[in-house]
Parts: C-alpha cells; sequence; structure tokens
C-alpha cells in the first residue's frame, strides 16, 4: 500500500491516456452524463466508459485532483499484489511460493510504474485476476459466478475488444477442465452462459452509441481499430512479427524475473502441471491478442503480469530452492518495508506537465466557460499536450495540425485565444498589434486576440 497509493500524492499527470482520462471523467461530473460520455466537445466513441466511471466516481464525491486521477490505478494494484498471493496459494497449495509470487509482483519495475497511471492497464490486470480467482471459487459453490459475471462484464467495459481476453481465458480453461470431467459424468454448463451474459452490458452501451450517433459511430471505430491494428509502421509483414517483438521487449524489461519465469514455464508444460493450466492459457490468449495488434507496446501485455508472477515463483523454487526463499524472505520483507516508507515519503517526483500546465491556467483565465481554444504547435497533433490543457485549463479545444488550415482559422479568427509553439508566434503573431502574449513556457506561447465586434 505505501509502495503503490503513497507516492502518487506528488506529481501531476502525463498527457495522451492519463489527461485525457481524467478529462473525460471530469466532464461525466460536470455535465451530469455517465453514458454520452465525451472528449474535447465531441462524442469519445473509441473506449468504453468503465475506467473513466471509477474516476468520475470518486471526483462526484472528493472533487478534481491528480491524485484522484490516479488513485483507483494505484489502489487495483494493491488489490493485483494481494490476489496473486490468494491464486499462487489456492493452485499450488504452498504458502512459500505464494508469497514469493506476491513479491515478485511487488518488485516488477513495469508493474509499479503503470499503478501511477492514471490509465486503463492496472485496473483491466485486477479485473482479469479478480475473474480468474472468482472462476476457481466457483468450484466451491455456484453463488461465485455472479461474482464471475460482474468481473468480466467490467472487465469488457473496461477495455473494449480487448477484454475479451477474459471471456476467452475463461472459456478455453473450462473446455480442457470438462474434457477431464466427462469420464466422471460431469460438465456444467454455468461457465459458458455467463461468458454470454457477461457480453451484454458492453453490448448495450455500443447499441446506445450506434443509435445515438450512427454511422459517426463506425467511422470512430474504424478508424480506431485500423490504427491498433496495423499499428504506426506500414507493412503487411509487420502483422507477423508481433510474437518476436515481444519477446525482445521481455527480454528486455522483465529482469531479474525473466530466468526464473522461462524455467517456470519449462516446468509446467513438461510435467503438464494441471494445476496451473489456466495460468499457461491466460498466458498464450495476452500474448497472441497483443502479437496480432498492430501497436507493439509491452504494456498491452501487463494483464498477464500475475500469471508470469506465479511461474516465475515456481521457477525460484525450483532453482533456489524452498528453504533458501524463506531464509531469503526472512530479509527482504522488512528491508521492502523500509525501503517502500522511505518511497512514501520522499517519492520521486515527476513532472509532465512544466510547459502546459500554466498555459493551461493562463488560457483559462482569458476565456469564458465554453469558448474553445485554437490549438497550432507545429502541424503536430501532440495529444499529449492537448489532452493536459483540457485537464488543467478546463476548456476544449480545436486543434489543427496542417498549416493551411491554420491559416484560414487565423484569418477568421475561430477563436480568441491561441496556444502555439513559439516558431509559429514568431511567424503569425509577433508582428500584429492585435496579438497579447498572455503568458510563455518552454515552447509553447499563449496569446490573445483583440477581436473586434
Amino acid at each position: 500500500m505505501l509502495l503503490l497509493v503513497a507516492p502518487i500524492r506528488k506529481g501531476d499527470l502525463a498527457g495522451y491516456d492519463d489527461a485525457v482520462y481524467a478529462h473525460i471523467a471530469k466532464v461525466i461530473v460536470t455535465s451530469g452524463d455517465w453514458l454520452n460520455i465525451q472528449s474535447n466537445g465531441y462524442p469519445a466513441l473509441e473506449h468504453p466508459p468503465g475506467f473513466v466511471w471509477m474516476q468520475a466516481a470518486l471526483f462526484s464525491v472528493f472533487g478534481f485532483s491528480d491524485f484522484l486521477a490516479r488513485l483507483p490505478s494505484a489502489v487495483l494494484g494493491v488489490g493485483t499484489v494481494l490476489l496473486v498471493y490468494w491464486l499462487a496459494r489456492r493452485l499450488l497449495q504452498d504458502e512459500t511460493t505464494a508469497l514469493v509470487a506476491m513479491f515478485v509482483m511487488l518488485a516488477t519495475p513495469y508493474f509499479i510504474k503503470y499503478t501511477s497511471h492514471g490509465m486503463t492497464d492496472v485496473p483491466f490486470t485486477f479485473l482479469f485476476l479478480a475473474a480468474v480467482c472468482a472462476w476457481l471459487k466457483t468450484r466451491d459453490h455456484a453463488s461465485w459466478y455472479a461474482v464471475v459475471w460482474l468481473l468480466t462484464a467490467y472487465a469488457l467495459l473496461t477495455r473494449g475488444l480487448v477484454g475479451f481476453a477474459v471471456p476467452v481465458t475463461l472459456g478455453l480453461s473450462w473446455l480442457l477442465e470438462r474434457r477431464g470431467q466427462r469420464a466422471e459424468g460431469k460438465g456444467p454448463w454455468a461457465t459458458p452462459a455467463v461468458i454470454v451474459l457477461a457480453l451484454f452490458p458492453l453490448g448495450l452501451w455500443y447499441w446506445h452509441q450506434i443509435w445515438l450517433y450512427g454511422d459517426f459511430f463506425w467511422v470512430v471505430q474504424s478508424n480506431f481499430l485500423a490504427d491498433k491494428l496495423n499499428g504506426e509502421v506500414a507493412g503487411s509483414w509487420r502483422r507477423y512479427t508481433g510474437v518476436f517483438e515481444y519477446a525482445w521487449m521481455l527480454l528486455q524489461s522483465y529482469w531479474p524475473w525473466l530466468p526464473f519465469l522461462l524455467c517456470g514455464l519449462w516446468s509446467a508444460v513438461k510435467t503438464r502441471d494441471r494445476r496451473v493450466t489456466i495460468l499457461l492459457i491466460w498466458c498464450a490468449v495476452m500474448y497472441a491478442s497483443c502479437s496480432v495488434g498492430g501497436s507493439r507496446v509491452l504494456r498491452y501485455l501487463l494483464p498477464a503480469y500475475p500469471a508470469f508472477s506465479i511461474l516465475t515463483a515456481m521457477g525460484l523454487v525450483k532453482l533456489v530452492g524452498a528453504q533458501h526463499l524463506q531464509t531469503g524472505l526472512k530479509w527482504l520483507v522488512p528491508a521492502a518495508v523500509v525501503a517502500s516508507a522511505g518511497i512514501a515519503l520522499f517519492p520521486p517526483v515527476s513532472l509532465h506537465a512544466e510547459e502546459t500546465k500554466p498555459i493551461s491556467e493562463a488560457a483559462h483565465s482569458v476565456t469564458l466557460p465554453g469558448e474553445r481554444v485554437g490549438f497550432y504547435d507545429g502541424g503536430q497533433p501532440r495529444f499529449d499536450e492537448t489532452g493536459q490543457i483540457q485537464w488543467y485549463g478546463d476548456r476544449t479545444m480545436w486543434i489543427l495540425t496542417e498549416q493551411d488550415k491554420f491559416k484560414i482559422a487565423l484569418d477568421e479568427p475561430i477563436a480568441p485565444v491561441w496556444i502555439v509553439d513559439a516558431q509559429t508566434y514568431d511567424t503569425f503573431f509577433a508582428a500584429r498589434k492585435d496579438a497579447q502574449v498572455v503568458a510563455r513556457r518552454g515552447h509553447l506561447v499563449c496569446v490573445k486576440l483583440q477581436v473586434n465586434p
């Protein structure tokens, strides 16, 4: 808790996803509309609203802040660490391996990094893990199928199509388990029924958006999916390289755990350990779903990290030995507590909005609510800057990326206040008598035009 939650009280929100999600959640609260979510004054149709609902729920009670925007990821990161322990203990019936798995999860830098981001990756990881845990609990009592339904449905509402990895993992696990049960005369159909029912909330949300926006919804979705499937690098050959690219990313980042993960995987496959079959399916489904996409980013694989942690713990027990690990944990746990307390008291501060935050506040001070701000940064979309400006400045924007259209927009002008890069200011604003510099920070300039009535 100390390591993951306390540090997020410092710093600010990064651009791109963090600030964009926070801005969408803020609009939900200020507008009171929890279904028709908006970004920059337009329908936000790329992602379903599961994550921004979490943020909006906190904002509606405690107000708007960077801390609350990141709190869902941090708290669910803590939940992920705890559930890794429970799942390892349930599957392997071994206290030492479960403790090691929990320690591996908590000591994975890439996981720690994203618990401090207001993004969907860690919340979806938690929901995936919790759904697997609840599915195992159905063996004890059928009432847990309701929890499986709830977690699977919300995972889909959090990550959309990527969320299908959860029902696919549970469905494949059920199929393999049922094969073994046929000889015993068993084979309940509750799992596939729950999986089908879990699709309905996401389907209802998509149906509502189609009913509201019609063809525009399909245009946005097709462009979004094309971008994710094709990625930034053109060429049909690249769709076949995902397996190798993710292997290379893990080879670079998953240290010091990678050798032990490979040992745990090899041991589980070689011995056909049925206890961890679900972990192997989980890893395979996530790895395959990430590999077929064109956007190759390691954080997309983060939902498989709980399974990685348990398999890594199995490898550590096999290579190092349970007795040595127990001795090591006696020293490592107190040291980790002290280190966590130190990080909580003196957290590393990451400032992402040093330029955009004062510019955003300046633009807010010279515009009226609902008044759009013009934005042009050398023809670049700069979604990182625009997301931060919308979050910190509480203003929507005209975002221009073509110089010809920028010139036309400036001649009209379409906005009384502009945020531009320094070179654009020197070229188009410096010589104008009606242009007043409101603020400068870094390469950005906020300019107010004296528009004649």
